[in-house]
């Protein structure tokens, strides 16, 4: 996740001088036409990049009354099934905005504190060597605070360099049918990655800090993550099209999801998500959720003011709290200081749900292709641009 959205800066200049003028040049312009741009942009991202088979966008404003879904392309590159605004589709690390939503409803119940110990829920069979740093185990420094907002200094299995073997997305693309469990992807950083650095000494972007609170959850509740998903997020908030993958009775029926052109939208290998990552979930699904965490529907102010204080800088521009990540869009270029700042949830392969708390709107989409988390956002800011122009009261 750190690779594929640190090109991100870079281009974000590019994306300004190509776009930024028509905010300031062009006269408002009605819905239907703001429709009509949004569609033709996402038609042209779709034949633009042949390893994206469709693209869904959702724009939710409170502020303007503005409520449109998009569904552009087809269920996968093999199929002519169109895609529609309700299709399923695998969210990526939208998850850990899920996973750190219910550790901070633990939190409003009195179970559990950020600041507790990780070694109270996991034994030291499980946190072997994870936190080994020249001879000394750190593991009973680390707290839950540290794993959610990636400071605790565990390696990533996902992205991470290793010193023995192969990567896992190498390991992956030769045999797209692996199957991982929760405990084998622990493994796999114990015995092929080394720790970045001490508890709370750097932020560190790391998937298997997140399979390590899946577990730590699943100790705390004694029930299984899926069923913990279910219980606390969504059957209260009406979620009827999200579940965790691979713990489903249904058959997957999802979008295309594409790492280096193979569709893992069928494969045991997007196993290699779980707490970290592991959701399907449809934009509806995700604006009730999102609405919900900024309505103060799922937990206390003072909780969600601490999951999003985000104080850790992840990129220019972009910042961590806990399982969510904030854009400062005038860090990230000066050519676009007037675009108001977003934060939520986003997944390597270009999907997310963002939330501009000035304009009180809510951004959610999935172009479902792994390293296209820099292009989603670079389209965010085009899309952005064309709604922006929108004629109040059209």
């Amino acid at each position: 996740m750190k690779k594929v959205l640190r090109i991100v800066v870079g281009l974000f200049v590019l994306v300004a001088i190509g776009f930024g003028v028509l905010l300031f040049m062009n006269r408002p312009i009605s819905k239907e036409v703001v429709n009509e741009k949004i569609e033709n942009r996402l038609t042209k991202i779709i034949e633009k990049n042949e390893s994206l088979s469709s693209v869904l966008l959702t724009i939710y404003s409170n502020q303007t009354g503005y409520f449109e879904q998009f569904a552009v392309g087809t269920k996968n590159r093999s199929s002519d099934q169109p895609v529609h605004v309700d299709s399923q589709y695998h969210a990526a690390s939208i998850g850990k905005t899920m996973c750190a939503t219910v550790f901070g409803m633990l939190v409003d119940e009195g179970e559990i504190s950020f600041d507790d110990k990780i070694n109270m829920w996991l034994d030291e069979d499980i946190l072997k060597g994870l936190f080994m740093i020249d001879g000394t185990d750190y593991s009973d420094q680390v707290t839950l605070k540290q794993l959610l907002s990636h400071t605790s200094g565990v390696a990533d299995y996902f992205e991470g360099p290793v010193h023995i073997g192969k990567p896992i997305l190498e390991m992956i693309a030769s045999n797209p049918d692996l199957l991982f469990t929760p405990e084998e992807l622990i493994a796999f950083t114990r015995e092929n990655q080394d720790p970045i650095g001490k508890p709370g000494q750097q932020f560190y972007y790391s998937d298997t800090g997140y399979i390590l609170l899946g577990l730590i959850l699943e100790a705390i509740e004694g029930k299984s993550y899926s069923a913990i998903l279910e219980e606390k997020i969504f059957e209260p908030l009406g979620m009827i099209d999200s579940y965790l993958m691979f713990y489903q009775d249904e058959p997957v029926d999802i979008v295309g999801v594409y790492i280096n052109g193979i569709d893992y939208s069928g494969k045991n290998a997007l196993s290699v998500d779980w707490a970290g990552g592991g959701v399907v979930t449809t934009m509806k699904d995700l604006l009730t959720f999102m609405r919900a965490l900024e309505n103060g529907d799922v937990l206390s102010d003072e909780v969600y003011r601490e999951m999003t204080d985000f104080t850790h800088r992840y990129d220019k521009g972009i910042y961590y709290g806990m399982g969510m990540m904030y854009f400062d869009f005038s860090e990230l270029s000066f050519l676009l200081g007037s675009m108001t700042d977003v934060y939520g949830g986003v997944g390597a392969t270009g999907t997310y749900v963002l939330y501009d708390k000035e304009k009180d709107t809510f951004f959610i989409a999935n172009l479902g292709s792994l390293g296209f988390a820099e292009k989603g956002l670079q389209e965010l800011v085009k899309i952005r641009m064309i709604y922006d122009r929108i004629k109040v009261g059209s």
